[in-house]
């Protein structure tokens, strides 16, 4: 794994652990004003929407485990490209579990604003997920 951190990006490299530490309160980890550009279907808006998100694909897929191939870090945004994989044992899309193993390339871009998330884009290869799974 390698991460690149430009100057004044640790601050970013710290809040980026905090939202990923789920016992501190939403309001703690994102800005109140919080946009998901490349929302889930059925994903709320605002702050709550990552959290809702990962908890839906968490319930679908056990064993989720992303493999970091690189990350860039500035004073307001995080860049990270990862392997995202996954075993299929519960619904997902309203499929029933498959019991495959997925892994498809994620792509995150995070954006940090007094030390809070304040807005993502994403691509992930849903299309690759569907087919791994037989369900494309």
């Amino acid at each position: 794994m390698a991460t690149e951190i430009a100057a004044g990006g640790q601050a970013t490299l710290d809040a980026f652990a905090r939202i990923r530490d789920s016992s501190l309160p939403i309001e703690d980890r994102y800005d109140a004003d919080f946009t998901d550009h490349d929302p889930a279907a059925g994903q709320p808006a605002g702050p709550g929407g990552p959290a809702w998100f990962w908890e839906q694909f968490g319930t679908s897929f056990s064993d989720i485990e992303r493999d970091v191939i690189e990350t860039i870090v500035t004073p307001t945004r995080l860049i990270t490209i990862m392997n995202l994989s996954g075993t299929h044992t519960g619904e997902f899309l309203g499929h029933p579990p498959t019991g495959k193993r997925f892994t498809v390339r994620n792509v995150q871009v995070l954006g940090f604003r007094d030390g809070k998330a304040s807005d993502r884009w994403g691509s992930t290869d849903e299309l690759g997920i569907l087919q791994q799974l037989g369900l494309a």
